[in-house]
């Protein structure tokens, strides 16, 4: 089953940004994204997918360059945990992708995750 997720008008904050805020103001970002992120997860229920594919696309209303690393999607990987959609975020369970792309009529951030089946019995 692959999931995908919408969060309109906004993206993940960069690296450089959260990691500079006060541990209150991170606190209170970190807890919007996980909480949006459970709502929208909310009808697919407890999937707890222990070996899956996660694919973040961030789409900005302009153009500007952007470094690539600096948008390591921490709060929505936490929200996908918390929503019970992904067992874990550490490496043995999920192999991560992210975009950084151009849409300046719709700026938002995609989240698809499909569940890797590795059983070859």
């Amino acid at each position: 089953m692959m999931i995908e997720i919408e969060i309109a008008g906004k993206q993940h904050p960069s690296l450089n940004k959260w990691t500079r805020w006060h541990w209150g103001k991170k606190s209170k970002i970190k807890k919007e994204w996980e909480e949006e992120i459970m709502w929208k997860c909310k009808k697919y229920g407890d999937l707890n997918y222990t070996d899956a594919t996660i694919e973040v696309n961030y789409y900005f209303p302009d153009r500007r360059v952007r470094d690539f690393d600096n948008y390591v999607p921490k709060f929505i990987l936490d929200g996908l945990v918390k929503a019970n959609i992904i067992e874990d975020d550490n490496d043995n369970n999920i192999f991560l992708n992210w975009k950084l792309l151009y849409d300046k009529e719709n700026p938002r951030t995609v989240i698809n995750i499909k569940e890797d089946n590795n059983d070859n019995s």
